[in-house]
C-alpha cells in the first residue's frame, strides 16, 4: 500500500511518500510547493502503473522521486499518453534532468564573480563556454545523458573550422585541450549541483602538441620593433601611462613571459648580485610546475637597470589597473590600437619573448644560454621553436 504524509524537517514541510505494493519499500520525500500531500500521492501511484513491469521491480527512491516530481508538472495530455503506451523511463529521466544549457548558466554564474576571479579570466572562460555551447548544439545534445564518449572525441576536429574576433589562424592544441578541460569543470559542476553522475567521458582526450597544431609565434623585425616602441612612447606622452612602454622594452631585452611581466616586483631586481631573480620564491610563494622550471637568474644590463630606475613598470594606471587583472587583458585595447595606427600585425607579449630570444641567438649565444634565460625545462623546446 502506498501513504503520503506531511512531515517536517529543520522547520520546513515536506511530504513523505511510502510504498510496500512491491514486496519491497519505496520511500522518498519531496517539498509541499503547490502540490498537496493526496496529488503526490496520485502521481505517485500513476506514474508507477505506467513503468515498464521490469524497470518497476528495479526502481529506485530517487529514480521515484525524480519521475513524480516530473509527473506532477507534466500537461494532462502527456500523462493520459504516458498512461496508455507505457512509461520510457530513459526518455523520462531525460525531460526532467536540468539542461545542458542550464548548467552551463549556473557555472558561468559561480565563476564571473569579480571578487574571485579577474576580468580577463571571466571573458576567456564566457568565451570558452560559448565553444562548448556550439559544439553541443552542433551535435544535437541537449542533456548530460545524451552526451557519449565517441561524441566529445570529436571536438578536436569540430574546433578546427571554428574562428572567433575574425582571427583566421586555426586554434592550438594548447587552446583546444584547455577548453575541454572547461568542458570537464561544467560536468563536474553539474554532477556537484544538479545531481549529473560521474560518466568520466573525457578520460584521455586531448590533443597532443605538434608542429602543425602549436601555433607558430613569428619574431617582430628590428625595424617593427622600433615602430613600436615608439608608438608606445608617443602614447605615454600623450596619456602619462609609461607602464606599457617600459614592459614591453623589458620583454624585448630580458625574454620575460606574461606571467613573469605580470608577477614582477622591485624586489626582483638584485642590484648587490647583478640579477634579475625571475620567480623570486620569496614572494611568488608556491607556483604551478611549469614556473618552477622557469625561475632563473637573468643578468642585469645598462637598459634593465635604467627600466628600473624609472619604477614604471610597477605602477599600472587607468583601466584594469587592478594587479589580479592578467596583463594581456589590461593592454589588449592599447595593442590593438597599436596595430591600427603602425599596421604591424599580432602585437603581442610572447611575441617580444621570440624576438629577444631570435635576436640573442643571431648573435651568437649558445643555445644553452638562451634555453637557461628563457626558463625552458628542455633545450629541445628551445631548438624546436626558437632556434629556427
Amino acid at each position: 500500500m502506498a501513504s503520503a504524509n506531511k512531515i517536517t524537517i529543520d522547520g520546513l514541510e515536506y511530504i513523505r511518500v511510502t510504498d510496500t505494493s512491491l514486496g519491497r519499500r519505496l520511500q522518498y520525500s519531496g517539498k509541499i510547493g503547490k502540490f498537496t500531500a493526496k496529488q503526490w500521492l496520485a502521481a505517485h501511484t500513476e506514474s508507477l502503473q505506467s513503468l515498464e513491469p521490469e524497470k518497476r521491480q528495479s526502481i529506485t527512491n530517487k529514480e521515484m522521486k525524480c519521475i513524480v516530481i516530473a509527473w506532477l508538472n507534466m500537461p494532462k495530455e502527456m500523462r493520459t499518453n504516458a498512461k496508455l503506451s507505457g512509461l520510457n523511463l530513459r526518455s523520462f529521466e531525460a525531460k526532467s534532468e536540468m539542461s545542458f544549457k542550464a548548467v552551463i548558466a549556473s557555472y558561468l554564474n559561480e565563476y564571473c564573480k569579480t571578487d574571485i576571479n579577474s576580468k580577463t579570466a571571466i571573458l576567456n572562460t564566457k568565451r570558452m563556454c560559448a565553444f562548448v555551447s556550439g559544439f553541443l548544439e552542433d551535435n544535437k545534445i541537449v542533456y548530460y545523458s545524451q552526451l557519449k564518449r565517441n561524441i566529445v572525441q570529436k571536438y578536436p576536429e569540430w574546433r578546427k573550422d571554428k574562428r572567433y574576433g575574425g582571427k583566421t589562424k586555426a586554434a592550438s592544441a594548447g587552446t583546444i585541450n584547455r577548453e575541454l578541460q572547461r568542458l570537464a569543470a561544467i560536468i563536474k559542476h553539474g554532477v556537484k549541483y544538479h545531481g549529473w553522475r560521474e560518466l568520466y567521458l573525457l578520460d584521455g582526450i586531448r590533443v597532443k602538441h605538434t608542429q602543425e597544431n602549436t601555433k607558430n609565434v613569428r619574431p617582430f623585425e628590428i625595424d617593427e620593433v622600433k615602430s613600436i616602441l615608439a608608438w608606445l612612447w608617443s602614447n605615454a606622452e600623450k596619456t602619462g601611462n609609461w607602464y606599457l612602454h617600459d614592459m614591453a622594452l623589458l620583454s624585448v631585452c630580458t625574454g620575460l613571459e606574461a606571467k613573469a611581466l605580470n608577477l614582477i616586483t622591485e624586489d626582483w631586481f638584485k642590484f648587490d648580485l647583478g640579477i634579475l631573480r625571475v620567480y623570486d620564491k620569496l614572494i611568488s610563494g608556491v607556483l604551478d610546475a611549469k614556473t618552477q622550471n622557469r625561475a632563473r637568474d637573468i643578468p642585469l644590463s645598462f637598459t634593465t637597470r635604467k627600466i628600473r630606475d624609472r619604477s614604471f613598470i610597477f605602477k599600472r594606471q587607468g583601466r584594469y589597473a587592478n594587479e589580479n587583472t592578467a596583463i594581456h587583458g589590461y593592454s589588449r585595447f592599447t595593442f590593438a590600437r597599436c596595430e591600427a595606427e603602425t599596421g604591424i600585425k599580432d602585437v603581442d607579449w610572447h611575441r617580444f619573448r621570440h624576438t629577444c630570444a631570435t635576436a640573442r641567438l643571431s648573435a651568437g649565444w649558445q643555445l644553452i644560454r638562451v634555453s637557461r634565460m628563457l626558463g625552458h625545462s628542455n633545450i629541445n623546446t628551445t631548438a624546436q621553436h626558437y632556434a629556427e
